[in-house]
């Protein structure tokens, strides 16, 4: 009698004793093969028993099985001792890099009373007419600033932190800047925003990701692009 004749009492006795986990995903487990080769035990033929051969093959599957689920608990505990060092060998570097300047890509603007408003943002060619754009968190435009030419690679530009209206911003409000950059027939340019400034902390978030702070700007860094020292920008 072979193993594929008694599946729906394997199945069953595996669903019973698993909570049915092991037939949802399609994976038997050893206990499940177990099991099945011990229900085919009971229920086979007696005038048609299971041949010897057969009976030692099913014990060499059921060895594999074995060997396999544990190899597959070694290797899961090799992972999770290896992320653990990860985070552990990050979590120690990433202290060190406070007071660093770093730049990374992002859009967003923190207004400050003490200065530090600067918009950093790189032309891919020179612009004959580029356009700063200013949005509040609900995503309404609160300042618009014509800059006219400029030429290509990295520019700044300061924000004194008026707004359109003329009132002045939140302090540590969170502001998102885009640029808007053309030549004299109408042709965009490519126009990248980025931030700039010294690291003054670190944080550790869910997952084990890290995040670098830029005074009250919060950054991933997996944004960075570059971490250097004064003077070598």
């Amino acid at each position: 009698m072979n193993i594929s004749n008694i599946n729906q009492v394997g199945s069953a006795a595996s669903q019973s004793q698993n909570g049915g986990d092991n037939a949802s995903n399609g994976v038997m487990d050893k206990d499940a093969f177990l099991e099945l080769l011990v229900t085919q035990m009971r229920h086979q033929d007696p005038m048609n028993p299971l041949k010897q051969e057969e009976y030692a093959a099913q014990l060499a599957q059921f060895s594999s099985v074995e060997q396999l689920s544990n190899l597959n608990d070694r290797f899961d505990q090799m992972y999770q001792s290896n992320v653990q060092l990860n985070h552990s060998i990050s979590n120690v570097l990433s202290t060190t890099l406070v007071g660093r300047n770093v730049r990374a890509m992002g859009n967003s603007l923190t207004y400050s009373e003490d200065g530090g408003n600067v918009v950093h943002y790189n032309l891919g060619s020179t612009a004959d007419k580029v356009n700063i754009v200013i949005k509040n968190s609900d995503g309404q435009i609160v300042r618009t600033e014509e800059l006219g030419y400029r030429q290509s690679g990295d520019q700044t530009w300061t924000w004194d932190g008026k707004l359109g209206s003329g009132a002045e911003a939140s302090r540590g409000e969170q502001y998102v800047v885009s640029i808007e950059a053309s030549k004299a027939n109408g042709d965009a340019v490519r126009a990248d925003t980025y931030l700039e400034g010294r690291i003054s902390g670190v944080e550790f978030g869910n997952g084990g990701n890290l995040f670098f702070l830029i005074g009250d700007t919060r950054i991933s860094a997996g944004d960075v692009q570059r971490i250097f020292e004064d003077g070598a920008a």
